[in-house]
């Protein structure tokens, strides 16, 4: 039986190509929403199983091994929802996808449970498991044309994205930077406090959008420390010990894209807050969106799957 992990990375670079092939194709009503939709379906097709490969998770794990096995299925089904108007049948077919982000948030709880209460690398990556069933469901309000608390379309579906790339991309980069380091003290303990910063300013954010724009600027300023603080330590003491070139240059591309990213979703949350046009939602999937997913979360985790395998 092919393991899970060569599975999972195998169907990262064949989701990569149909996620190409998908790009020529307009799912969106808007070109607004059709970027938006495009990113989540770069997590969908590649984000998600290339950090299962990555996490080197047991294959006598058998939510983990369903999910990896069900995610090339899950996101084409996903994708065909984007094809169809919103309604019962694109929520069915999203359906999906939430149930797999359920199995791979339950793998995570079943980590949690087994391991040391204290905040770790692995448990970095163990919460942004725990979160990815959060953008599963707005994925599924999304699908149905559901509203929840009143929110635009728009906001729904981006929603869904943020819990893939903040909620969940994110904290497994954080953890597999903090392995990378963990025997240099000063190192690991930023490693923690990025990680910490990330896990609490991901559903701050979150919440903001429902509470108040300035507890989503807040938390936009804590997810920012927190990834520049990964950033620096990517750069001053990751890449040192990297042995693929290739991979120290798209760990390098990936910090500072974030860094990037991060700066303007901090603009964007200010100009909510103060009433004063910086960046608006177009500008943002366009700058912030992209720098996140591709520069960030893409560039992150193939350095790390082409460090791990030699290339």
């Amino acid at each position: 039986m092919v393991a899970t992990s060569q599975f999972a990375r195998t169907s990262a670079a064949l989701g990569g190509l149909i996620w190409i092939a998908a790009l020529l194709i307009r799912t969106g009503d808007s070109p607004e929403t059709d970027l938006i939709q495009k990113i989540f379906l770069l997590a969908a097709f590649v984000i998600v199983p290339l950090a299962l490969s990555l996490i080197s998770l047991n294959d006598d794990c058998i939510a983990i091994r369903i999910a990896a096995w069900a995610q090339p299925i899950s996101a084409i089904l996903c994708f065909v929802s984007f094809l169809i108007p919103q309604g019962v049948v694109a929520g069915i077919l999203a359906s999906f996808w939430l149930a797999l982000t359920v199995l791979i948030a339950l793998a995570g709880i079943l980590r949690l449970t087994f391991s040391t209460p204290r905040l770790t690398n692995e448990q970095s990556i163990n919460v942004g498991m725990v979160y990815l069933p959060i953008g599963g469901a707005w994925l599924l309000a999304s699908r149905l044309g559901i509203q929840p608390l009143g929110f635009g379309d728009t906001i729904v579906l981006l929603t869904a994205v943020h819990f893939h790339f903040a909620g969940f991309a994110a904290p497994v980069l954080t953890g597999l930077a903090g392995r990378a380091v963990s025997n240099r003290t000063a190192a690991s303990r930023a490693v923690t406090l990025a990680a910490l910063a990330t896990i609490i300013g991901t559903p701050i954010v979150a919440a903001g959008i429902t509470l108040s724009p300035t507890v989503a600027l807040v938390g936009a300023l804590v997810v920012t420390l927190g990834l520049t603080l990964l950033g620096i330590v990517v750069v001053n003491f990751v890449n040192p010990l990297i042995n693929s070139r290739i991979a120290r240059v798209f760990l390098l591309v990936g910090s500072l894209s974030s860094c990037a990213a991060m700066v303007l979703a901090c603009l964007y949350a200010y100009s909510i807050v103060s009433h004063t046009l910086i960046i608006d939602i177009p500008h943002m999937a366009m700058t912030h969106g992209l720098l996140n997913s591709l520069g960030f979360a893409l560039c992150s985790l193939l350095a790390w799957s082409f460090e791990k395998n030699g290339s």
